[in-house]
Parts: structure tokens; C-alpha cells; sequence
């Protein structure tokens, strides 16, 4: 995965020589590896607008990384998987669910929100950013019964907070619209389109 659209910048940032891959935000979605290119393209759509609000929102309301010279890292553990134009290439699906809900962003109240997820939960439920963070601002993270995610071993992988990505499956397998599937584990949002 060498192959990036936009521009590459080399820059040194804390004695240390960083690339930086500057680029559109829709180009950016395209290389976005946080999905399988064979799920279900509903829970595909799900993920890519779930993690195009994720960026967005680290580009209009606040800051990931304060005073460096980028807004996201390709770390999973601190951003997204971000894997660029040799993921686009070979992931048709992820490619064709990223112009399908080109622009569409996550919003409560018109403003563009966090939002978090996961890999599964226990199969009975989510958790809410409360609990798990300490979060007191979130009105849209609260838990919610997870009874889409067919979870034998009752453990959670991940924070639990959002969407559950094995209840994502289990929705999209059933029918359930991306758009079903994000207002069910987002408790009263909306989906809004940016320019």
C-alpha cells in the first residue's frame, strides 16, 4: 500500500520525519480499510459514513492532534486505517459505497458529531460513552440493545461505544438500510450532506 491520491508532503515534526498525504475528503473515504470489501454494502456504507463523520469532524469542530501539521493518523488505534489508493483499487465495493453516500455525514441537533465504533459487543448490548469514558455531552451515545450482533461467547471486542460492528452485520443481513443501521446505534441523529 504505497500508492496514495493527493499530494505527499515530507515534513519533520518532533525530530522525526513524517509523511503527510494531503487530500480531498471523499478521496480520503475511498482509502479507508476499516471495512471488509466483502460485507454486506449496507454495513460497508455504515462504516465509510460513520468514518467520513469521524474525519469531518476532526477537520471543522476540533483538533485529534493540537499544533502538529496534519488532522488524522493512518494508526487504528489512534485514528482510522487509512491505507490510501492501493486499498481503492482493490476494494470495488468499498469504493462504489464511498460515491454511494458521497458527502453524507452524522449529525444531532445539525451539528456534526463523534462517532465511535466497535468490532462486537457481549450480543445484549452497547455501552455508552458515559460509562465507558466519563462522557456527559453525548445525548446520541447511550446504550442500546445489541440483539442484531450474534455473539455466542458474550465478550466485547472493542470500547463498546456506537456502533457494533457485528450488529451491523446482523442488520444488513436482515435488509436494514445504512441509514437503519446508524440511526438505531446513534440515538437521535440524522444524516446530513456536506458540499
Amino acid at each position: 500500500d504505497n500508492i496514495f491520491r493527493g499530494t505527499i508532503e515530507v515534513r519533520t515534526v518532533n525530530d522525526e520525519t513524517v509523511l503527510i498525504n494531503e487530500l480531498p475528503l471523499e478521496d480520503y473515504v475511498k482509502g479507508i480499510a476499516e471495512v471488509s470489501n466483502t460485507d454486506n454494502i449496507e454495513k460497508v456504507k455504515t462504516i465509510l459514513v460513520l468514518a467520513r463523520t469521524y474525519a469531518y469532524y476532526y477537520l471543522t469542530e476540533d483538533e485529534k492532534f493540537p499544533g502538529l501539521p496534519y488532522h488524522l493518523d493512518d494508526d487504528p488505534e489512534v485514528s482510522q486505517k487509512y491505507l490510501g489508493y492501493g486499498f481503492e483499487l482493490r476494494s470495488e465495493n468499498v469504493t462504489e459505497a464511498a460515491e454511494g453516500t458521497a458527502g453524507e455525514i452524522v449529525t444531532y441537533k445539525n451539528t456534526v458529531v463523534k462517532t465511535p465504533y466497535f468490532s462486537q459487543s457481549d450480543g445484549k448490548a452497547t455501552k455508552s460513552a458515559k460509562s465507558v469514558w466519563g462522557w456527559t455531552n453525548t445525548p446520541w451515545l447511550v446504550s442500546v440493545p445489541d440483539k442484531y450482533c450474534t455473539n455466542t461467547d458474550g465478550t466485547f471486542e472493542g470500547h463498546g461505544v456506537g456502533l457494533s460492528g457485528c450488529g451491523a452485520t446482523g442488520m444488513a443481513e436482515l435488509g436494514k438500510t445504512f441509514e437503519e443501521i446508524i440511526k438505531y446505534y446513534y440515538t437521535g441523529v440524522a444524516l446530513s450532506t456536506i458540499q
